[in-house]
């Protein structure tokens, strides 16, 4: 074999190699855009089906606080949500979690979520306040103490639709039995980032805590 055949051969080889790659890696995409649609369909299902029952408490999930105390839209949905079940009298008791606010915020994210409740009629002894839940994990394991401390065996989990599933996940991981969830009634635009953003932060929780 003369070298120009030998330079064919070994390009042809690399050739198919590189075909080859580039095949299983279009492959590789299309299961990996499968699963997430899979994925993505699975948490909106699940955080669109609400709980019918009832529970010792509602915890309500944080979200932005706006500068004048006021809550963000997204999150008065889901503080409705859970005086909804309050009122029903499907909760005995309201926990709002939430985190520090934004920089320059006068009120944190639980505080403001308690006068709200309050201004609506709630009596103070009936909402617990928690100002230390940056996240969801932080959310469960504050919770977690509050159930141990009172005695509580059942949850409703209240946030928007795509969060609930991490939620939930998060709260049985730290061996909170009785989870249960509630969504809120109302939808934005910007739900659909929320609903992408959950599909590798679901698989964080699962890696980190």
């Amino acid at each position: 074999m003369d070298a120009e055949d030998q330079g064919f051969k070994e390009n042809r080889s690399a050739m198919s190699f590189k075909t080859g790659v580039g095949k299983f890696l279009r492959i590789l995409v299309r299961v990996a855009l499968l699963w997430m649609v899979i994925h993505l369909v699975f948490i909106s299902f699940d955080g669109l089906r609400d709980y019918k029952g009832t529970a010792d408490v509602a915890v309500v999930l944080g979200n932005r606080v706006d500068a004048d105390s006021s809550l963000s839209p997204v999150l008065q949905g889901r503080v409705d949500r859970a005086l909804l079940l309050y009122r029903q009298g499907r909760v005995r008791k309201i926990m709002v979690s939430g985190g520090k606010g934004l920089k320059g915020a006068k009120v944190p994210e639980g505080m403001a979520m308690r006068r709200y409740l309050e201004q609506k009629g709630v009596p103070p002894a009936d909402v617990i306040e928690d100002n230390d839940g940056e996240n969801t994990y932080l959310t469960a394991k504050d919770f977690r103490t509050v159930a141990d401390s009172l005695h509580y065996s059942s949850v409703i989990v209240v946030s928007s639709f795509y969060h609930i599933t991490r939620c939930k996940y998060i709260f049985r991981k730290l061996d909170i039995k009785h989870v249960h969830s509630a969504s809120s009634d109302v939808f934005y635009a910007n739900d659909l980032v929320g609903l992408l953003r959950e599909f590798p932060a679901l698989y964080k929780y699962m890696l980190w805590y």
